[in-house]
């Protein structure tokens, strides 16, 4: 594993919040080795007080902690610090995480167990964005890893699989020109998945032409 180049602006300050302590360890030791100021919290009373007196630009936050669950923190420590980005470590990066995550301002989603080199390359692209565009790349990113999961569906999972639920959250997520939306609630099925199949086809245009 090849440390970070050295010209980059600034090492990102990270808050490591997660009550797997074999996880935080192993993160920790990793992170701090190659140069990244870090602070851990065991669980979300410790983040909080952590983050009061400091400010940091990533959480690094588990999904279940001890005393509450990993995006309900952020929410609550990114209305404190907007400036912070999110990066959620779930047991699955399945889509009603991705959506519930990206919808709660996190900007990504890993899996467990942890491919370190995608972690590196997630934290080292918020830090980048952080660096050179501010919130406005951030927020791009994250619309970005929205549309690209919900591209992903299968059909499946839009016909059988999701929750009607789960189908109102990503028509509700989604920048979609949709008059409906404060009467999702009230339609059939039929007509959700219907939206949602629109959706993902939209997704992978945008996500088609912005290659280009």
């Amino acid at each position: 594993m090849q440390p970070l180049p050295k010209d980059q602006i600034r090492m990102s300050r990270i808050l490591l919040v997660t009550s797997d302590l074999s996880l935080c360890s192993t993160i920790s030791g990793t992170l701090s080795a190659l140069g990244y100021p870090l602070d851990v919290a065991y669980d979300a009373a410790q983040a909080r007080s952590l983050a009061a007196g400091r400010r940091y630009d990533i959480g690094l936050i588990g999904e279940r902690l001890s005393d509450c669950d990993g995006v309900s923190l952020f929410t609550e420590l990114h209305e404190r610090s907007p400036v912070m980005s999110g990066v959620l470590v779930a047991a699955a990066a399945n889509l009603y995480t991705v959506v519930k995550a990206v919808g709660a301002g996190m900007a990504r989603v890993v899996a467990r167990p942890l491919d370190f080199k995608e972690l590196l390359e997630v934290i080292s692209a918020q830090q980048t964005m952080q660096n050179r565009e501010g919130d406005m790349d951030v927020d791009v990113a994250t619309a970005e890893s929205l549309e690209q999961s919900i591209a992903d569906l299968s059909t499946d999972e839009i016909d059988h699989r999701l929750t009607d639920g789960e189908l109102i959250e990503i028509i509700r997520q989604v920048d979609y020109p949709f008059a409906g939306k404060e009467r999702l609630e009230h339609f059939d099925r039929d007509t959700l998945q219907r939206v949602v199949h629109l959706i993902r086809r939209w997704c992978r245009n945008r996500l088609e032409y912005s290659s280009y």
